[in-house]
């Protein structure tokens, strides 16, 4: 059988361009509604959302997923999306006998029943049937929320947008289904969150909880366990399991908390976990700096920095450097440091476009100062300009500290002796040089 999730990322390329001629064309979108739904008993409007919503197609399983390149090539004769680009004859055979089993659609109100509730009003836990949490599923009652799952699939695509996706194992999902369909598998527990976001309307009486319409429901643990279940059904629709669900009334922050704090057998990466966890106010100030234009997908949450993406650096160099270089000791101090940090960042990142983004290989083989490590410094020229100026400190200073500093990977260089240790040296007492370097330097430029 062919890779499935090597396919995936080959057809991530092409779908997209595809999905994009398609959008003018309603004749066409009609003709794949329907052959889809005549053919196959995939839900009328699939395909349409689809078109709307990219990552809706995470939801296909591989049949569906061969189907709808099936299908596409069909209707358009597009070579790009030929079946027998990304599938052999035995999966494109086995696909075209396919027929979606018809899950019952739910709706809201949605009761979960036999429910027991801890006394806070925001726990609650129950056993559910599987195929349930299959019907929740299709009928997208229960969702996915990359804010509070692991890492995601990101890829940069053709037209420049990023494209993500869950990252979802295939090897594990089908090794869930085989113990389900062998009876072997041992029901651990789900864990839902019912978003606090101001749009949430839950009732909870005699152990019935009840979800009422504009709620939403995320699932953040157990991804992998709900594919298995839907493949292992998919295959023996007369399947019968249990599973033990948790449900949380939360809001996004309590939830990444959470998360990472249930973190232990397969372990997330360290940096994603303090993005969640955000403990520190260095942490709080970074998740809301994220937001601004200048630095929104341009911090990673994955320690290792994906070069294809541009990120500038990640989650735990800049929060780290925010807490040991300002101290924040407060809420005031967050709100005063965020303010001042926004401003910094805000005029940096656009008055050294060219070296961050645009000319960033280039301008990597002769300076230092795209180096991810550089936030580091960055953090030290802020605190120091806000140190002597206050909160309107003069923004064109930012450009003439760090011209200033000689960031070249030329011999000679203070600099660059410096980071060339990278790799022998450990990582913390690096950033710990840098900082005590730039404190110097902007000291004597500001002097």
């Amino acid at each position: 059988m062919a890779n499935m999730e090597n396919q995936i990322v080959e057809l991530s390329d092409v779908l997209p361009l595809i999905f994009a001629e398609l959008n003018k064309n309603k004749e066409q979108q009609r003709e794949i509604e329907e052959i889809l739904a005549t053919k196959h008993k995939i839900l009328r409007g699939t395909f349409a959302e689809i078109l709307v919503n990219y990552e809706r197609i995470d939801q296909l399983n591989q049949e569906e997923l061969i189907i709808l390149v099936n299908v596409l090539f069909d209707v358009t004769q597009d070579t790009r999306i030929k079946p027998t680009n990304f599938y052999n004859n035995r999966e494109i055979t086995k696909a075209n006998k396919y027929q979606q089993e018809k899950a019952p659609v739910l709706q809201f109100p949605y009761t979960f029943n036999s429910v027991i509730a801890a006394p806070s009003g925001r726990d609650y836990v129950t056993i559910m049937d599987v195929r349930e949490l299959r019907d929740l599923w299709f009928s997208k009652i229960l969702t996915y929320n990359f804010n509070t799952q692991r890492l995601s699939k990101k890829k940069l695509l053709k037209n420049s947008k990023i494209s993500e996706k869950a990252d979802v194992n295939m090897k594990s999902v089908k090794n869930i289904a085989r113990l389900m369909l062998e009876g072997k598998f041992k029901a651990d527990t789900i864990l839902l969150n019912i978003l606090v976001d101001g749009n949430d309307n839950i009732e909870y009486s005699d152990g019935e909880l009840t979800i009422h319409e504009g709620t939403t429901i995320n699932l953040i643990d157990g991804m992998h366990r709900l594919q298995g279940m839907i493949a292992a059904l998919e295959e023996n629709p007369d399947l019968e399991g249990f599973i033990n669900v948790a449900i949380k009334h939360y809001p996004l922050e309590e939830a990444q908390f959470l998360l990472g704090q249930i973190n232990t057998v397969n372990r997330f990466d360290k940096t994603l976990v303090k993005h969640y966890m955000a403990e520190t106010i260095g942490a709080q100030i970074t998740k809301d700096l994220m937001n601004i234009p200048e630095l929104k997908n341009r911090i990673s949450i994955k320690t290792t920095l994906d070069k294809k993406l541009n990120f500038y650096t990640n989650f735990a160099i800049l929060s780290e450097a925010i807490d040991s270089i300002f101290e924040p000791q407060n809420n005031k101090d967050r709100y005063d440091i965020t303010e001042v940090l926004k401003k910094f960042f805000g005029y940096l990142v656009p008055s050294f476009e060219n070296e961050l983004e645009k000319n960033k290989k280039e301008v990597a083989k002769i300076s230092w100062i795209n180096h991810h490590n550089l936030f580091v410094g960055f953090v030290v020229i802020a605190k120091k300009l806000y140190d002597k100026y206050g909160k309107d400190f003069p923004v064109d200073e930012i450009v003439r500290i760090i011209n200033g500093i000689d960031l070249s990977r030329s011999e000679g260089s203070k600099f660059n002796d410096l980071m060339t240790t990278q790799g022998k040296v450990n990582s913390n007492k690096v950033k710990k040089q840098i900082r005590e370097f730039f404190e110097v330097e902007v000291d004597s430029l500001l002097a």
